[in-house]
């Protein structure tokens, strides 16, 4: 079986979309921000995808988004109600069912680049049980698979949008999991701030990174 890998996102006119980012440069700028980040990691995910082999789908966080325009070029799934470690079991469990083995990403890190997303998807092409997680320097995490199912319980006892949430994760867990690099997600005013210079140091950017970076210095 091909892996999966499911981009969680949530859309503009149907939920609120980077609140605290929206503080500072106003909602509509946030939602841009979201649907360009998004294309993103879209774009990367694919290209890591076509490297490796797999099918990526579009966890969409309402039910009313699975026909919307932004998100035809994958399979949508909707991510269920609950909080998110709800919506990422629902989403983890479906398709290790469907695909033996996935990778869940969100969108706030359109800074990732293709061979780290390949060779996560390498890791668990492997019959051993393996887990792949990508930490966040905010003690959070921006990426999270595995080729084996992970404790239900974990998912909701885990505290998220905490400094120790991904601590929490990566104790609950029955294995160690190979670790990617550290990566920093756009939450806030700063992180924004910060992107800009990381995506011009990258060595080579997809089209929709380029567009962002001109964005972003339109932006400031």
């Amino acid at each position: 079986m091909k892996p999966a890998l499911a981009l969680f996102v949530k859309t503009p006119g149907l939920s609120p979309l980077k609140t605290r980012l929206a503080r500072h440069i106003g909602a509509a700028q946030a939602e841009q921000f979201h649907i360009l980040a998004a294309r993103c990691v879209y774009e990367v995910t694919e290209a890591a995808l076509v490297n490796q082999g797999g099918d990526g789908y579009f966890a969409v966080a309402e039910a009313k988004a699975q026909q919307h325009t932004l998100w035809q070029a994958w399979p949508t799934l909707w991510q269920g109600e609950g909080g998110l470690g709800l919506r990422m079991r629902h989403i983890y469990q479906h398709l290790l069912a469907r695909h033996g083995a996935v990778l869940l990403i969100g969108a706030d890190v359109p800074q990732v680049q293709p061979e780290v997303l390949t060779a996560a998807l390498a890791h668990l092409a492997s019959p051993v049980p393996a887990y792949v997680y990508g930490p966040s320097d905010d003690g959070g995490f921006w990426l999270f698979g595995g080729n084996c199912p992970v404790p239900e319980a974990l998912w909701i006892a885990v505290r998220y949008s905490q400094p120790d949430t991904g601590a929490q994760f990566l104790a609950g867990l029955p294995q160690a999991p190979v670790l990617l690099p550290v990566l920093n997600d756009v939450d806030e005013w700063p992180d924004l701030q910060h992107l800009r210079p990381t995506l011009d140091r990258l060595p080579c950017r997809v089209p929709a990174q380029q567009q962002l970076l001109q964005w972003l210095e339109n932006l400031t």
